[in-house]
């Protein structure tokens, strides 16, 4: 996933409108009394639930919007792990299985072309203030998300959005861009790409709501993975009333207002501090589900380090991330609970930029490196080494994918690495030094410095995976590597790989020669981390990959109806890309934490999400 105060929100009554939110709100009294969970423990009093929310962007600059809450522009797992709370998408994600099963859409059928798919809304379908939700408001929402492709961002929602950069592109266009008229790729009917001022709203159009119940969704091709993208939430609703009441963006300032359609709603926010939220009842009596917590407690903090601490020194939360340093402690107490998150952690190369511009060197970078020994100094029993771009648990995992030089090896291959190195020195010495890359490379030591982008994250492990990686570069290769810069992932991300325009950088293009990042699947499908990643284009494609071979297999593999067939031929994209080292991919984390015992039915997914169907299963009991 890639990266985004506000004002604090008043508390608005929730006030039954219907008889049916009147037994709801009975119920939750009655049970409240009888103080009894379904299993028969007694419920605690307070059903409150605090979970931190870990985002250092967002407390140190608590006046800029980071996509806190608008589905439209969410890069990263952090926030989505609010959005969906806070909203309810056309489909969602079975936690158990990962397939796509029904949300707010209730079913769908899908035509003998591939191409056109009916959603039927579930009924009584309405926003947090109670205006109804409707088809309309889907093909508003996804049309809004579509129109920040042209690479600014949207003027209406500049605050929210940001200042205009390149980074905009790789949103709901990169991820529905085969809606018909919205992209290039296979669309006869448009050249270009959407401009803010098309919509692709009405009969016969992409986005079709053809009555209030039933909205059609027409592809420029056939996409396998069109359910799986529509999970993400570029396509959640979003109420345009108070969108167009509060223009400039500000809307996320009055979520209290309305415009939520999931479990919960907002009941303050104080920009930098902390998220309160409630149940929807409006969700609650749509989706016939009772939430038993009457509010989540959110308190905002700058690091994982700092969440541990609080949670197992100072007593404080519910929850708490595991760290990778103290993953060996907190694997061994009772509270400790563990999923195999479909992330990988991987260091980009730029084949635009000396000198990873030739292939030898890219592999050399990436034979250099022991991952074993890295992700085991590092993690500490937290990850597993890999040389997949595609994790273990996708479908579409290779386990026959082998690493640059045709083995399974995870530590490396230092004299293939040195001999590839060498054969680019022979060519610069050949060429009387004129390749772009023979000033990194040909004087050992004393060569121009290569730098490493590296981004802290949250945690002090990734500071140190960047200085073993630099160090290991710089004796294996006996070449000037280091590290330019520790810094937040979000600055790493807005200003390194997707910077804003300037006069020095009037493209916005990414100028990092190499730079530290991870990836987590925004839905279950291959597509994801190939085509989505290096398809000429491609938002993501920020290595700059550029193959007409391999965007003639990635076309073909979206576009198969057979899934075994696509899957295999997935395969054979991803050893390529492998092999090519646009990506050098070291670990697939998985993702630990502590959960007090008296919390029940909470637990994130492979995507790291607590699903919105999910929330009804968890409640406190007494402790």
């Amino acid at each position: 996933m890639g990266n985004r105060g506000r004002r604090s929100h008043r508390l608005t009554v929730r006030v039954a409108s219907s008889a049916l939110l009147a037994l709801t709100g009975l119920f939750a009294l009655l049970l409240s009394a009888c103080a009894t969970s379904g299993g028969g423990a007694v419920l605690a009093q307070s059903q409150v639930f605090t979970w931190s929310y870990v985002n250092a962007s967002a407390v140190q600059n608590p006046t800029q919007h980071v996509a806190v809450f608008d589905p439209a522009v969410i890069t990263t797992a952090t926030d989505s792990s609010n959005i969906a709370m806070l909203y309810s998408g056309l489909v969602t994600l079975d936690s158990a299985t990962l397939q796509v099963k029904p949300d707010a859409a209730s079913s769908w059928t899908v035509d003998s072309t591939g191409t056109k798919y009916t959603f039927t809304l579930r009924p009584n379908l309405s926003f947090s203030d109670g205006h109804a939700i409707t088809a309309q408001d889907f093909a508003y929402s996804i049309n809004r998300a579509l129109a920040n492709n042209a690479g600014v961002c949207n003027v209406d929602d500049a605050k929210t959005y940001g200042a205009p950069n390149s980074s905009c592109a790789a949103l709901g266009s990169g991820y529905l861009n085969m809606i018909l008229g919205e992209g290039t790729k296979g669309d006869p009917t448009v050249s270009g790409t959407q401009s803010n001022n098309t919509s692709l709203i009405g009969s016969g159009k992409g986005l079709d709501p053809i009555d209030t119940q039933t909205l059609v969704i027409r592809l420029a091709h056939p996409a396998a993975y069109f359910l799986e993208a529509l999970y993400y939430p570029t396509s959640y609703p979003v109420e345009q009333s108070l969108v167009d009441k509060y223009p400039g963006g500000t809307w996320v300032d009055h979520l209290d207002e309305g415009g939520c359609s999931g479990p919960f709603m907002v009941k303050a926010y104080i920009p930098g501090k902390e998220l309160k939220l409630v149940p929807n009842p409006y969700w609650e009596s749509a989706w016939h589900k009772h939430i038993t917590l009457t509010e989540v407690d959110r308190p905002f903090l700058a690091s994982q380090d700092t969440e541990y601490d609080n949670y197992h020194k100072a007593g404080e939360y519910d929850y708490t991330d595991v760290p990778p340093d103290v993953y060996t402690f907190a694997l061994g107490q009772a509270d400790f609970h563990e999923v195999p998150s479909l992330t990988t952690d991987y260091f980009g190369l730029n084949f635009n930029q000396p000198p990873f511009n030739d292939v030898r060197i890219r592999q050399a970078f990436d034979l250099a490196l022991n991952k074993q020994l890295l992700v085991d100094r590092v993690f500490n029993g937290g990850a597993i080494p890999t040389n997949h771009i595609v994790p273990e648990g996708m479908p579409g995992f290779d386990p026959q994918l082998t690493g640059p030089d045709g083995t399974q090896s995870v530590t490396g291959n230092q004299q293939k690495a040195v001999q590839l190195l060498q054969e680019a020195q022979n060519d610069c010495k050949a060429s009387g030094n004129t390749q772009t890359y023979c000033p990194y490379i040909d004087n050992g030591a004393n060569s121009q410095p290569i730098y490493l982008s590296a981004g802290t994250i949250t945690d002090a492990s990734q500071k140190e995976i960047a200085t073993i990686a630099t160090q290991t570069w710089s004796q294996v290769l006996n070449l000037n590597v280091q590290v330019k810069a520790y810094i937040d992932l979000s600055d790493l991300v807005s200003k390194v790989i997707f910077p804003t325009p300037s006069l020095t950088n009037p493209n916005g293009l990414n100028t990092a020669q190499a730079w530290q990042i991870g990836w987590l699947a925004d839905y279950p499908d291959p597509q994801d981390w190939l085509s989505l990643q290096f398809h000429t284009g491609a938002g993501n494609n920020v290595s700059y990959v550029n193959d007409s071979h391999l965007n003639s297999l990635m076309d073909q593999a979206d576009q198969e109806q057979n899934q075994a067939k696509r899957m295999a031929e997935y395969n054979t994209i991803e050893q390529d890309m492998v092999n090519l080292c646009a990506w050098i991919p070291y670990a697939q984390e998985k993702t630990g934490w502590r959960l007090r015992p008296w919390v029940h039915g909470f637990a994130l997914n492979e995507v790291l999400i607590m699903e919105d169907v999910d929330w009804p299963n968890v409640y406190i009991t007494a402790h």
